[in-house]
């Protein structure tokens, strides 16, 4: 379900499965989040020992569970057995598109996530026509593109960069993803006419939301998924 705001569709996208509401990256955070009506969860993958993609953001454990350790250095299994916030798991990716039914934002924190991800489509083809991969690292995205030409890809930008169009259009991409904080109508509006989609992270309070859909984006990724969906609704009068 796509939501409107003035006339035109907007994604809601629950960043880290709403991370202000619900412990991040987590299968409960997904599932909230879902019942709630957004359009899409956004996680993050960081690479296991065996290869595997961990939902987890930082590439060790010590915010999110206390622990001196890198994920890189324990297995999936290992990792599995880990609590955050004394009482939620770490999943693996394939456990996020099986708890869900929504579209999964997947942001590879790394080049090494790339290989990770072409063996999980290439043994799994129809999830990626639930997927859209996002990245600092663009050439993981040319990657992706390029082996699996019908992905859906947004390049992730710090700052704004005086000809946004080509720099995303050079990893293959037809989305930005940029943060919301200096954003403008007139920045929105060159991206458009360059062909570009607009989505911003993370504006969680309601004047960063509101500043972001008046501006023009496509998408919203936020911690507080519920406040943009209580601010779209309420300017539809609903």
């Amino acid at each position: 379900m796509t939501h409107r705001y003035g006339g035109r569709d907007v994604l809601v996208i629950a960043h880290r499965g709403g991370g202000d509401l619900f412990v991040e990256n987590t299968l409960s955070a997904f599932r909230g989040v879902e019942k709630l009506g957004v359009d899409a969860v956004e996680c993050d993958v960081q690479v296991t020992k065996d290869g595997q993609l961990a939902v987890i953001h930082d590439p060790d454990l010590r915010r999110t569970a206390g622990i001196d350790l890198k994920v890189k250095d324990l297995n999936a299994k290992e990792l599995k057995k880990l609590k955050l916030n004394e009482r939620e798991n770490i999943p693996m990716l394939e456990d996020v598109f099986e708890a869900i039914d929504i579209p999964v934002v997947i942001e590879l924190k790394s080049m090494e996530a790339v290989s990770s991800i072409i063996k999980l489509f290439t043994m799994n083809p129809d999830l990626l026509s639930r997927s859209v991969l996002i990245s600092f690292f663009h050439d993981a995205l040319l990657l992706m593109k390029r082996k699996f030409p019908a992905s859906m890809c947004g390049a992730l930008i710090a700052g704004f960069p005086v000809d946004p169009v080509s720099m995303v259009r050079q990893c293959g991409c037809d989305t930005i993803s940029i943060n919301y904080e200096g954003l403008t109508a007139s920045y929105v509006e060159r991206c458009h006419k360059g062909g570009l989609r607009v989505s911003v992270w993370a504006p969680n309070d309601a004047a960063g939301i509101m500043e972001s859909l008046n501006a023009g984006v496509d998408a919203i990724g936020s911690d507080r998924p519920d406040l943009v969906l209580s601010l779209i609704n309420s300017s539809n009068g609903i």
